[in-house]
């Protein structure tokens, strides 16, 4: 690969797409399933409260632009973790080759769910609730039949397959992250292609994205990863592209 094209993906992909992510996880709120439900707090806009953690929440357009917002930086993070383990080549031997591969494999399974994720409960459950309200606001749902809806809603949220607190695809996506965020690392030290502390704080990041990715642990956990890539950067800076 070009080296100037490596060096804007690398700025795009762990700078610029993470600082965008620490932007708008700020608003996304959590904490929110048991009390009041769901619908029953995504579905309006809400003020900042210390147990929703977010700074605010403006409504179900915004649940609906956060994530649409996301889905993609995400997208780009997980192309930067990529990159992350191309530093390691065949001449830094046959383990730490075989932990960047097995750290792009999480990876790409961590793309994948967290984007199902985005899909199910993010942007596509937006549109289900401002259609639901729209209809409601012009008669075209009577309150029971939105009663319905939220249930049904509500239900979908905490499925244990396709929810989106705890169920298969979360855990999965949650847990991919730190796994390829821990191989890269080992991946890169026993390579010796990054300074110590870096890593520790993208195993770091990694831990805290599994946590959940919403108001604060989403944050901390994009800020730790501009840091430690800011550090790997500039610790190497001449580091070449590869092939």
């Amino acid at each position: 690969m070009n080296k100037r094209l490596w060096a804007i993906l690398w700025w795009l992909c762990l700078v610029v797409a993470p600082v965008a992510l620490v932007g708008i996880e700020l608003f996304h709120p959590a904490r929110f399933t048991a009390d009041p439900g769901m619908y029953q707090y995504l579905s309006k806009p809400e003020p900042y409260h210390s147990h929703f953690e977010a700074l605010a929440y403006p409504g179900p357009d915004w649940w609906f632009l956060l994530h649409m917002i996301q889905t993609p930086l995400v997208g780009l993070v997980s192309v930067g973790l990529w990159m992350l383990a191309g530093r390691v080549d065949d001449k830094d031997g046959v383990l730490p080759g075989l932990l960047a591969w097995a750290a792009r494999i999480a990876t790409f399974v961590f793309m994948v769910y967290y984007t199902s994720l985005d899909a199910i409960g993010g942007f596509g459950l937006g549109r289900a609730i401002i259609n639901t309200e729209t209809l409601a606001a012009a008669g075209r749902l009577t309150p029971d039949q939105v009663a319905g809806v939220t249930l049904m809603l509500n239900t979908t949220w905490v499925d244990p397959w396709v929810g989106g607190v705890g169920s298969f695809i979360s855990l999965t996506g949650s847990w991919a992250i730190f796994i390829a965020a821990t191989l890269t690392a080992l991946a890169l030290l026993l390579a010796r292609k990054a300074p110590w502390p870096a890593l520790i704080l993208l195993v770091a990041f990694g831990w805290e994205l599994q946590t959940s990715h919403t108001m604060p642990y989403g944050p901390i956990a994009f800020s730790l990863l501009i840091v430690a890539s800011l550090w790997m950067w500039f610790a190497r800076p001449h580091e070449p592209a590869p092939a």
